[in-house]
């Protein structure tokens, strides 16, 4: 009894910390903008309204809402990135700075008309988390899972990029994972820089390379520990493929889930008793 009175009362001075992590959800059933706000790249976080709808003849479109291809049980809308030359479509959303371990996934459908292996017709998707900063664009940290074509196996296969890899001379690393017809699930974990900051890529679940947040250890090639805020899907740079994006999920590791869960329980109890 006395121990889990000592566990009530330490969970009970970190609740309010642990209450603060990210429990970001979009399945697109109400649109692109409907749940949370989506901004494209070039607008900024500094900018709350995400509409008017963007001119596809322009650069860094917003994702649009699609009943072409839906993952969601029972639902009917996804968010597409069309297929454009030289737009890009692409679409971030805040869902909290937060220093701690972060799980986040995301399912993307393609027809896959476009193999990628013209260089002069790239392909390119992407799922990503950005660093704390009023515009995402300022990269204090970026981590990014996907097909883009400035790597050596270009639009045929996903890589991972981290800015922890780009200060330490890694650079994109391929997966030797090619991209397929219908849906694939992309996913990243990021453990919390005070455990090491290591971040773990997954497709379709299978883990597919790892590497480390910015700011971890030690702060090898001098970069400053940041948190993490924002979350995108789609690419800035053209496309000869559409995507489509649904169920998109950015929340705290299962441990720590269960942590907060177990302290808010230890606290009513203790409230109670």
């Amino acid at each position: 009894m006395r121990k889990l009175t000592l566990i009530a009362a330490v969970l009970a001075t970190w609740t309010p910390a642990v209450l603060a992590v990210p429990n970001f959800t979009d399945d697109f059933e109400a649109g692109v903008g409907g749940t949370h706000n989506w901004y494209n790249w070039n607008r900024g976080g500094t900018n709350p309204d995400p509409w008017p709808p963007p001119n596809p003849s322009g650069i860094n479109n917003l994702l649009t809402t699609s009943d072409s291809h839906n993952h969601t049980p029972g639902g009917k809308y996804s968010a597409q990135a069309w297929a454009s030359d030289p737009a890009a479509w692409n679409a971030y959303s805040d869902f909290g700075a937060y220093s701690g371990a972060i799980k986040a996934w995301v399912y993307v459908f393609e027809d896959y008309n476009n193999k990628g292996t013209n260089p002069s017709q790239p392909v390119t998707n992407m799922f990503s988390l950005y660093g704390d900063a009023a515009n995402p664009g300022e990269f204090t940290d970026y981590i990014q899972l996907g097909v883009v074509p400035f790597y050596p196996s270009g639009s045929e296969r996903y890589g991972f990029r981290t800015l922890y890899n780009d200060s330490t001379g890694g650079g994109i690393i391929d997966t030797g994972v090619s991209r397929k017809a219908g849906w694939t699930k992309l996913g990243i974990e990021v453990d919390a820089l005070a455990d090491g900051g290591q971040i773990r890529f997954y497709i379709d679940d299978v883990l597919v390379g790892t590497s480390f947040r910015a700011g971890a250890n030690n702060g090898a090639g001098g970069l400053s520990p940041v948190d993490l805020r924002w979350v995108r899907l789609g690419n800035n740079s053209k496309s000869y493929e559409t995507f489509w994006y649904d169920d998109v999920n950015v929340v705290p590791e299962p441990a720590v889930a269960a942590l907060m869960l177990i302290g808010l329980g230890l606290v009513a109890r203790k409230r109670r008793g």
